[in-house]
């Protein structure tokens, strides 16, 4: 009877000291993760505001450029508007004003597809000087069968020209094809190359253009698939500098 006393306190006081502890608490997300997650948004939402108005600001550049006397202005310009629209389209205000009022730069922008980073050029819908079907000027992306947009001026060299581009219908494949300066490029969009909504975009890898002399006021020209039934949503076409072999 005693040894029983005995193993139910025993018990009793290993309950009274389980029941006092403290359950141990759940995993907190560290500060900077939701701090990162909500910087990402934040860019997305300003690259979204962003691009068409840049767009309109690049085009007006361009139809200014074709027609002045001294083009070097226009064309630094212009170029520096596709850098930033390249970039993701966030036009950094804080850091464009450090030189004048030494603040603190904004945060890095979130990362963007290497081949959207590395860009020369990107060339939107709303950029086009013709497009079928008409995008509206305001659009960041739109179904695309045929457009058409000038080039300022590109260096000579060797270029890849990329595809950023949404395809949810793509059930047979979709030929693309792309002109300048008297080069052509052909591939064929294989229907296991289509994405899972309007929202999800890819790359696409058209090919390669070598341009053995620079180029000023040249017409690009995008053909795909089926006019009367335009299927590919076009982000940009991009004009990079070849990926360096592995």
């Amino acid at each position: 009877m005693k040894r029983m006393c005995i193993a139910l306190g025993v018990i009793f006081a290993c309950g009274r000291l389980s029941a006092q502890t403290p359950a141990a608490a759940a995993p907190v997300a560290p500060a900077v993760t939701r701090l990162q997650q909500m910087e990402s948004i934040y860019q997305k939402e300003l690259s979204a505001r962003h691009i068409p108005l840049l767009g309109k600001y690049l085009v007006e550049l361009q139809r200014q450029a074709a027609t002045a006397t001294d083009k070097a202005p226009y064309e630094a310009e212009i170029a520096r508007v596709q850098q930033i629209i390249s970039s993701g389209g966030v036009v950094d205000l804080i850091a464009a004003q450090q030189p004048q009022t030494g603040t603190m730069p904004m945060p890095p922008a979130p990362a963007v597809p290497p081949e959207r980073k590395q860009a020369l050029i990107a060339l939107a819908p709303a950029l086009a000087d013709t497009v079928t079907p008409p995008a509206a000027p305001d659009s960041a992306t739109a179904p695309v069968s045929e457009a058409e947009w000038r080039i300022e001026r590109i260096a000579a060299g060797t270029y890849d020209v990329l595809l950023h581009y949404s395809c949810p219908d793509l059930n047979a494949p979709l030929p693309v094809a792309v002109e300048f300066a008297g080069q052509s490029l052909e591939k064929t969009l294989e229907a296991d190359r289509g994405t899972k909504d309007e929202q999800t975009f890819r790359i696409f890898r058209v090919g390669s253009l070598t341009l053995t002399g620079d180029q000023r006021g040249e017409t690009l020209r995008l053909v795909v698939g089926d006019k009367s039934s335009p299927k590919l949503i076009l982000k940009n076409l991009l004009i990079t500098k070849p990926r360096p072999a592995n």
